[in-house]
């Protein structure tokens, strides 16, 4: 065949073999480059496609695990290459190099590579180069240098029209952003990214998926993180990217761990090292040994000195492989384990020898050195040492926390203080001092309600999901009261759910929020006028109680946590199996009877060993863990005692302040009453309230929608909604009060302007919430406490209509009559069934 024929031929099996690597598909680019290099190796005139082709392949094997194979290309295409291709030959050796772990050679060959290289002659390789030597700098620590090649990568791929390259520097920007802890800017620039992974290659959407699971376990949403790394591993897998593949194993592992879940971070941490020694890459292999081993510390039945043993061993290897900063964690698991191992000198010397956390250290790196340190301080009897090395960690935490504008991520930033939250309050417990158990609990608890609320910014995308959402919903409700089936729905709804929750994660926070300072119990107990308080607070299994009233303060040890919450969830079972029932009168009794024992049980555990205490005084309860959703007024000793529960004393004193500062407002503000469709005496109980309030709002059948309501709720001074909803486990911005076109969810809720400043729910169940580490709750609640709402009465179960009808005009009755909302809410269930509406907030 002729030369030029032969050499076109290869030429164009040459870009189709590019175009698949550039897509993540190194198997479809291997088949494609060897069907290359069949052709120019039938004529001595091809040895420059033929270097080409030699050079490309090189990559894919390597992708493929074949790494020994790639750098044989290599060698054998330096025989081949013509000068002007050169650079291109370096920077691929780079890669390799890099790939393998050797990261200080790979620098070296990029550096040369893209010093041969021009944006006029080579933008390809130029873009691909510099955006390969970031990700030398950036594992090395040098976060500006990285960034300087990641701009001008970006910079000679727009002005080349290479989109594809530009979507990956972003990428990569995005993960300087995850180094920084600016992860809301990571997770923007990773939505961008995916858009246009999704037209120009979707090969890569495996790997942005490993790069935004990283930055979803640095938020702490681990459970988001290990949905997105199943779908990277089975792409991966698919794709034959053994690269991406261990890297997704590693950061499994991270997110194990970060759940609680150690065995398993073990066993992911042992495949990845296994899966980057394969590919030869020992600097990776370090780093999942170094996950691994913090894991089998972490499992506690590890003997603690062999745990030490091997940290000392890994340290000096991480840092000859030039990791400093992974050599310092080694360091510091290993000072732990001699501590647990009892050998609290040696472990003193280790951490005096060790540098305090450096700007650019990642959180992880921060908090545990402030843990590390208040356990070696303990050990030694430095209890103030240790309290403030304890007190600082959660300082660094409440930093990163406040960069965050949204509720899923601020709330999920809690897990990564689990442990410095549970030394701290075992520390404040043996103490014996009531006062320190008060104020270690509240620095540990429903933090993120204490943050300057942050209205997200205007975001089209995010509205038209959010309204195809409400469209779509109402759809599905027509069809399920119609009997038709609903199954072809849900993946649109989860889609739309996914979309604008992750366009709310790029929310930015409020950045310069000050950590909360407990306030002074003198000062919680002039608040209290009279009223006792109640702060649950579990260490291990144990439940405490502290209570505080204008006598004394004390702690009261309860029992077993784990038995309280499986006595409540009884409770709240029984609740729902009575609401709206008709049962034969014989059977209804002895549902009733079993209820009472449930609530005589779940009493007898949380409130009963306390009374002797609080007398009969009314009471703020903050509870913790899923205590949250007990429905008080159930309990004998609370069967007509005004009762209000807040996730932390801070959040109600924050809501007490906005009361009391809308207070002489109050007396005018507007009144609004919603009736949703679907509920029989919904209208009649709207009629009913709203003829209790003079001059009010009242929006009832077509005209009673989410933008209606959401507008006349807007600076009310009381909003009743009567609606059905529903709480959504998963997802809890995503619960729902079913109104005309549609439903009004969470995320509408902070859109308002300005929260009403009290809030009614009479339907069930939205008095429930999410409860996640550190007590931070996510749920309707608690996204009108955040947006400034002050009360909100809602039910922590299902609801007949007749009652809650009944409760409901006799709550307003109530507070026309002059009562407070939480000694409303006593007066109104005195009497009725079920007694499951609680009072949140200010009360």
């Amino acid at each position: 065949m002729d030369p030029a024929a032969l050499a076109r031929r290869a030429t164009r099996w040459h870009a189709a073999g590019l175009a698949s690597s550039d897509a993540g598909q190194p198997g479809r680019a291997a088949r494609e480059l060897r069907a290359g290099l069949r052709l120019a190796k039938r004529h001595p005139a091809l040895r420059d496609i033929h270097a080409r082709l030699l050079i490309s392949l090189a990559w894919a094997e390597s992708e493929r695990g074949r790494v020994e194979l790639g750098f044989r290309l290599l060698d054998e295409a330096e025989a081949l290459v013509a000068p002007p291709q050169r650079p291109i030959l370096l920077g691929q050796r780079a890669l390799l190099l890099k790939r393998s772990g050797r990261n200080a050679e790979a620098l070296r060959q990029y550096d040369e590579s893209i010093g041969l290289l021009s944006d006029l002659t080579h933008p390809p390789d130029l873009v691909k180069a510099l955006n390969n030597r970031s990700l030398v700098h950036l594992e090395a620590g040098n976060v500006r240098l990285a960034r300087a090649d990641l701009r001008r990568c970006a910079e000679v791929a727009a002005r080349h029209g290479l989109g594809l390259h530009v979507a990956m520097a972003r990428t990569n920007l995005g993960c300087l952003d995850v180094i920084a802890g600016d992860l809301p800017a990571a997770l923007r620039a990773f939505a961008r990214s995916d858009a246009d992974y999704r037209v120009l290659a979707p090969g890569r959407l495996a790997n942005l998926a490993v790069e935004r699971a990283r930055a979803l376990v640095a938020a702490g949403l681990y459970r988001e993180a290990e949905r997105q790394l199943a779908s990277a591993v089975e792409r991966a897998t698919q794709q034959q990217l053994g690269h991406t593949y261990a890297d997704a194993l590693q950061v499994r592992a991270e997110a194990a761990l970060l759940a609680g879940e150690p065995v398993a971070a073990a066993r992911w941490a042992r495949r990845a090292r296994a899966a980057f020694l394969g590919r030869t890459n020992v600097r990776r292999a370090a780093l999942a040994a170094l996950l691994e081993l913090r894991a089998d510390q972490a499992v506690g039945e590890v003997d603690q000195a062999t745990v030490a043993r091997r940290a000392g061993v890994l340290a000096g290897r991480l840092a000859r492989l030039g990791l400093p900063e992974d050599a310092r964690v080694a360091g510091m698991v290993r000072a732990r384990a001699l501590v647990a191992a009892g050998r609290p000198r040696r472990a003193a010397e280790l951490i005096g020898r060790q540098a305090g956390p450096r700007r650019t250290d990642r959180l992880d790196t921060r908090l545990l050195w402030h843990m590390a340190r208040a356990e070696v301080a303990a050990s030694a009897g430095r209890s103030a040492e240790a309290r403030r090395s304890l007190l600082a960690g959660m300082t660094a935490l409440h930093r990163h926390r406040a960069r965050f504008g949204c509720a899923d991520l601020q709330t999920g930033a809690a897990v990564h203080g689990r442990d410095l939250a549970r030394a701290g309050l075992a520390a404040a417990l043996a103490e014996g001092s009531a006062n320190a158990v008060y104020r270690w609990s509240e620095r540990a608890r429903a933090q993120a309600l204490l943050l300057p609320p942050v209205r997200p910014p205007d975001d089209p995308v995010a509205a038209e999901a959010l309204e195809e959402l409400r469209q779509l919903q109402h759809r599905v409700r027509q069809a399920e009261l119609a009997g038709r089936p609903t199954l072809a729905f849900h993946s649109r709804l989860e889609a739309l759910q996914r979309v604008i929750r992750e366009r709310a994660w790029a929310t930015p926070g409020p950045r310069d929020a000050a950590p909360p300072t407990p306030a002074p119990l003198s000062a919680v107990t002039a608040q209290l006028a009279g009223a006792a308080l109640v702060v649950y607070v579990a260490a291990g299994d144990v439940l405490r109680a502290l209570v505080v009233t204008d006598r004394a303060t004390s702690v009261v040890v309860l029992g077993d946590r784990g038995t309280a919450e499986e006595a409540v969830r009884r409770l709240r079972a029984d609740l729902d199996g009575q609401a709206g029932r008709a049962m034969p009168a014989r059977l209804a009794a002895v549902v009733r009877a079993a209820t009472r024992q449930d609530a005589d049980r779940v009493g007898s555990m949380v409130l009963d060993p306390v009374l002797p205490l609080v007398g009969d005084r009314d009471l703020v309860v903050v509870p913790t863990g899923l205590l949250l959703t007990t429905p008080w007024h159930a309990l004998p000793a609370c069967a007509s005692r005004p009762v209000t529960v807040a996730p932390s004393v801070g959040v109600w004193l924050a809501a007490r302040r906005r009361l009391n500062a809308g207070r002489p407002a109050a007396e005018s503000a507007a009144v609004t009453v919603v009736a949703g469709p679907g509920i029989p005496r919904g209208e009649a109980e709207a009629r009913a309230v709203a003829s209790l309030h003079q001059g009010a709002v009242v929006l009832t059948g077509p005209e009673a929608t989410p933008a209606a309501a959401l507008a006349a709720m807007a600076g009310a001074g009381l909003a009743h909604i009567a609606a059905h909803g529903q709480h959504q486990t998963e997802n809890p911005l995503f619960s729902t009060l079913e109104l005309a076109g549609g439903p009004l969810m969470g995320y509408d809720v902070q859109e308002l302007r300005t929260a009403p400043r009290t809030v009614v729910l009479s339907c069930c169940d939205l008095g429930l919430t999410d409860v996640r580490h550190g007590d931070e709750a996510l749920g309707m609640p608690t996204a009108l406490l955040a947006a400034g709402t002050a009360t909100v009465v809602a039910s922590v179960s299902r609801v007949a209509d007749e009652a809650a009808t009944e409760i409901m005009v006799a709550y307003h009755r109530a507070v026309v009559a002059g009562r407070p909302p939480a000694a409303a809410l006593a007066e109104a269930v005195r009497g009725n069934q079920p007694p499951s509406f609680v009072c949140f907030g200010a009360g």
